[in-house]
């Protein structure tokens, strides 16, 4: 077994720079004193708050882009004056039209407007109050859709405080266990926290076992029905009766349900295993090469790189391919 050390260094290691932060901060603090400026648009806004895993704090250190920087996906409401009556497409352009005047537009998601500034990458994503939520434009379906971003934020928390401090930490690391080993686009994002909540023992103290008894019990509740076409339902914890789910395919579950079966095994393995190289290995199979090292394992992982033969072969496992990852900018959840 490996130290619990290792995962909280590693924990450390993955979480978003303070630069990262900053960047953050700055990029979203500007693109909302920007829409409260602007010369028409300032009419639309009654307030706006930060969402997404930035604001519930689990996000992961960013992806390096091609010019050596580490963008955030930041998520921003604005509480607007617009009606559920007005049409999506209208809302979104015009919202864009707005950012248009000083940012560049990547695109006009389904629900949410795409920046892409030197430092972040913003959806920023126009609501209205609609009792204790809110409801969204969705240009796809036509109609405006319930939402509650603050609910997240406050669940989260509260889920958080059931764990003693550790449900976002182990968010964390099954967000960068998916980023490793993606075998789709989804599922991700919110979607990865629920699970954890459902799934991951609250008691546990050692992060990976509790990482390891995570897997085996995402495996134990769907691996059946997933195996025969069977997506389940999962309520959002923040507006019940709506399914978290609901946009990832049967194909993407099956897909992600699999890697869990497979890599329980290793996390299983990993956890009983008394050489602490091999364990080691088993980990950094899971969790890429920012897991940490023993000298050793570091000095077989470099000259594996260089070896015509997959790693893998020298332990007796396989291990399945994964489907690349999406290139795409990551869309509001």
């Amino acid at each position: 077994m490996v130290p619990n050390a290792r995962f909280t260094e590693f924990l450390a290691d993955i979480e978003p720079s303070s630069t990262t932060n900053t960047n953050s901060s700055e990029a979203h603090a500007g693109v909302r004193s920007y829409l409260r400026s602007h010369p028409t648009f300032k009419y639309r806004v009654e307030t706006e708050f930060l969402a997404g895993s930035y604001a519930r704090d689990t996000a992961i250190r960013p992806r390096t882009g091609a010019d050596g920087i580490e963008r955030p996906d930041i998520d921003i409401i604005i509480v607007t004056n617009f009606i559920t009556n007005d049409r999506p497409d209208d809302v979104l352009q015009e919202l864009s039209n707005a950012l248009d005047d000083a940012y560049t537009v990547e695109r006009i998601n389904k629900r949410s407007v795409r920046l892409i500034t030197s430092n972040a990458e913003i959806d920023v994503v126009p609501v209205v109050v609609w009792g204790t939520a809110y409801q969204l434009p969705d240009r796809d379906l036509g109609y405006w859709k319930a939402t509650n971003p603050p609910e997240h934020i406050n669940w989260s928390a509260r889920r958080n405080k059931d764990f003693g401090g550790r449900f976002k930490p182990v968010v964390k690391l099954l967000k960068w266990w998916r980023r490793e080993n993606q075998t789709g686009k989804r599922p991700k994002g919110f979607v990865l926290e629920a699970l954890v909540s459902l799934q991951a023992p609250q008691s546990e103290t050692h992060y990976g076992e509790a990482f390891a008894q995570m897997l085996e019990n995402i495996y134990a509740q769907y691996g059946t029905l997933a195996a025969v076409g069977v997506k389940p339902i999962i309520s959002d914890p923040a507006l019940p009766g709506s399914d978290i789910l609901s946009k990832v395919t049967v194909a993407q579950w099956q897909a992600f349900i699999e890697r869990v079966r497979v890599h329980a095994g290793y996390a299983r393995h990993a956890q009983d295993e008394g050489d602490m190289e091999e364990a080691t290995r088993l980990w950094r199979k899971l969790f890429g090469g920012r897991f940490p090292a023993t000298g050793s394992v570091a000095k077989a992982s470099n000259l594996a790189s260089h070896a015509t033969a997959p790693a893998a072969a020298a332990t007796g496992y396989t291990f399945p391919n994964a489907m690349a990852a999406p290139t795409k900018p990551r869309g509001f959840a």
